[in-house]
């Protein structure tokens, strides 16, 4: 059979596709894409996540991932070696046993020594115990909480629940506290809560002057066992890059590592809540503006109609199922024949907000937008509500 690697990259190419397009809208981080197009098991945690993203890049290409995942299981059969006992006879002990009276004798004798001398060894090692429990107590192991001091050399290592992670910025520390290492990584920051998922990277304006201090990737967890904590790479320092702009890196795509869009500037209106206008719903906060992704998912039969940064407009009928992506540096408008026909899910910044904006029936119109916010003098994500 063909290389199912080989058929991954072959659809990329014939699509038009570059890595980087397609880190940020299937949130697979670029090295794992290349690992799976070079069929490089190695590089993944896990087989659940290789398995993960494996499905999901086959259904963003078009492909049949089950058939993909079979070839892969198919090929781990084919490499996975053959184990020794199953090369070796196998011989009843019973049939070792009662052929040979004399090794029969043997055995019986020295299974009745072990079991005099297990006797004894037992009641010393019960009563010893008892008077060792008595006089000193049951000793129990903690785990203390460890500060990891950041500094010019990126970190990289374990964390647990407890620990805290330690930036100073223009002579000032600034500490983040892990609150949880699963089923992903919670940190409580300066900036607010933050959640890293597995693979995703993170960059995090400690001080509020609208610069990343901080970036952190999700290198290891286990989502079912807090208990072994979680691998982060943590660097700190200057993190724009020569030629890049602050809002572009700060627009950096979270989940991917790869910059979201060109380093131009993110042009924002600076408009607060005018009299009697519709209250509305922060997502995303930050010291600046930076692209957002929009997925629309239709769950029914739907007239939509979306328009980003107040040039590209479109409109069309979506069916059940069909998927809708598409990014912007400033905001969305968006219209819906049927609001409950679609579930839209927001990217940005290293979260994901999923919205259910409207009841069956109603007509869905939302401007999802950067706005600045005059008295902190920060940048809010908005959703808001359109007579």
């Amino acid at each position: 059979m063909e290389s199912f690697g080989k058929k991954l990259t072959e659809a990329r190419v014939a699509r038009g596709l570059e890595f980087e397009q397609v880190a940020r809208e299937t949130n697979i981080t670029r090295r794992y894409l290349e690992a799976l197009e070079a069929e490089d098991f190695s590089a993944f945690p896990g087989e659940p996540y290789l398995l993960g993203f494996l499905r999901n890049y086959c259904d963003y290409l078009g492909l049949n991932s089950n058939e993909f995942i079979s070839a892969y299981k198919n090929l781990k059969i084919q490499e996975s070696p053959v184990p020794l006992k199953d090369l070796i006879p196998r011989r009843n002990f019973s049939d070792l046993l009662f052929s040979n009276p004399v090794i029969g004798k043997m055995i019986g004798a020295a299974i009745a020594a072990a079991i005099l001398i297990g006797i004894s060894v037992g009641s010393y090692g019960f009563f010893g115990k008892m008077m060792s429990d008595m006089n000193k107590g049951e000793e129990i192991a903690v785990r203390e909480a460890v500060d990891h001091q950041i500094g010019d050399v990126e970190f990289q290592g374990r964390v647990f629940a407890g620990d805290s992670l330690t930036v100073t910025v223009g002579g000032v520390p600034y500490r983040m506290t892990v609150i949880a290492s699963a089923p992903a990584v919670k940190l409580e920051t300066p900036a607010g809560m933050r959640v890293i998922e597995l693979a995703q990277d993170m960059l995090l304006d400690l001080d509020g002057e609208g610069t990343p201090d901080a970036k952190i990737f999700v290198a290891d967890l286990f989502r079912d066992d807090p208990s072994k904590g979680a691998t982060l790479h943590v660097s700190a320092g200057n993190l724009v890059e020569p030629g890049q702009t602050v809002a572009g890196v700060l627009g950096e795509n979270t989940a991917t590592g790869d910059p979201a869009a060109a380093a131009d500037d993110v042009v924002v209106p600076q408009e607060p809540n005018k009299p009697g206008e519709t209250t509305h719903l922060v997502l995303f906060e930050g010291g600046s503006a930076y692209p957002v992704t929009l997925n629309a998912t239709f769950r029914g039969y739907c007239l939509f109609r979306f328009e980003a940064d107040k040039t590209n407009r479109e409109e069309r009928y979506y069916q059940k199922s069909e998927l809708l992506t598409v990014q912007a540096k400033n905001g969305f408008r968006v219209w819906a024949s049927n609001g409950n026909a679609v579930k839209i899910q927001m990217l940005a910044g290293g979260k994901t907000v999923d919205l259910e904006l409207s009841r069956p029936g109603e007509v869905l119109v939302r401007d999802l937008k950067w706005i600045k916010d005059e008295e902190s003098g920060r940048f809010k994500f908005i959703v808001q509500e359109v007579d």
